[in-house]
């Protein structure tokens, strides 16, 4: 038994479940660890939906098979993973973050556009991103499609802790996998029409541009200094971080940042850059904490 922790999956049945387990059995096999499977439901909802398995009175026996359908769809991908399955009675948000405790990782789908009912929709998805004490990872877009090709790893760093974080992630990521890296830095200076002015004085935009350049240096002298042969470049862009950084995620393997910037309080344990790639970006999103 690997003695690596555990890639830890929330699965409901629905489409961006199914990707999730999917691309967290391909990371299990990459880290050498095993995968758990997790469906959970809160204690009170003794039902399941009509068109799940084991709806209305058989509701742990359905819970269960539902479960065992998500190993099901993990060994379809990577038959030689371990994998276990594990149902909780308890909201799959907590359950979720009860799991980090102890794993590499914690893998969700980003929840169907439009989905209500979906256990493991954005809500959960925000909920354990905040929450957790790992990465988590919030699998978006067509990850089958895209499986087999060299894609970047891209990472956005803004100086804050959480992103220094992130960027020993996304450059571990990379040379486990045999990919490249890229770092973003974006930079912006009008935060609105009538703090025009004061911006432009306290923060003209050459100091905020020379800022970005000397973040992305030391960014990348860390990056070399840890992985001498990991192929890496990096890019400033003068743009509002979260548009930034979805753009960035289009033809990326993942995107990796840290659960909360420079910006904002204190008090918010996920970020609004963070909050927004969760629900937009077009690859697997990274939580680092």
């Amino acid at each position: 038994m690997s003695t690596v922790g555990p890639v830890v999956v929330g699965y409901d049945g629905s489409p961006s479940a199914t990707s999730a387990v999917r691309w967290a059995a391909r990371e299990a096999r990459r880290r050498g660890a095993r995968l758990e499977v997790v469906f959970a439901r809160d204690a009170h909802d003794t039902h399941l939906e009509p068109s799940l398995p084991g709806g209305g009175e058989n509701a742990q026996a359905g819970a269960r098979a539902l479960a065992d359908r998500g190993r099901v769809q993990a060994l379809e991908v990577e038959p030689d993973v371990e994998v276990e399955v594990t149902v909780e009675y308890t909201t799959p948000a907590a359950t979720l973050v009860g799991t980090s405790l102890d794993a590499a990782m914690v893998v969700v789908g980003s929840g169907d556009h439009g989905r209500v009912r979906g256990e493991l929709g954005g809500s959960v998805a925000l909920a354990v991103a905040a929450h957790a004490h790992c990465p988590v990872v919030v699998v978006h877009g067509d990850v089958e499609a895209l499986r087999d090709v060299n894609l970047p790893v891209v990472v956005g760093v803004d100086g804050s802790t959480h992103a220094t974080g992130a960027l020993s992630h996304a450059a571990e990521v990379a040379a486990s996998r045999g990919a490249s890296l890229r770092v973003v830095v974006a930079w912006w200076t009008r935060a609105s029409a009538h703090l025009e002015s004061y911006m432009a004085a306290e923060f003209p935009r050459e100091r905020a541009e020379n800022g970005a350049e000397r973040l992305l240096a030391a960014a990348l002298a860390q990056v070399h200094e840890e992985y001498p042969d990991l192929e890496v470049e990096g890019s400033t862009v003068e743009a509002q971080p979260a548009p930034a950084l979805v753009r960035a995620s289009e033809g990326a393997e993942r995107l990796v940042v840290g659960s909360r910037g420079r910006g904002g309080f204190a008090a918010l344990v996920l970020g609004s850059v963070s909050h927004s790639l969760v629900r937009e970006a077009h690859c697997p999103v990274t939580i680092v904490r």
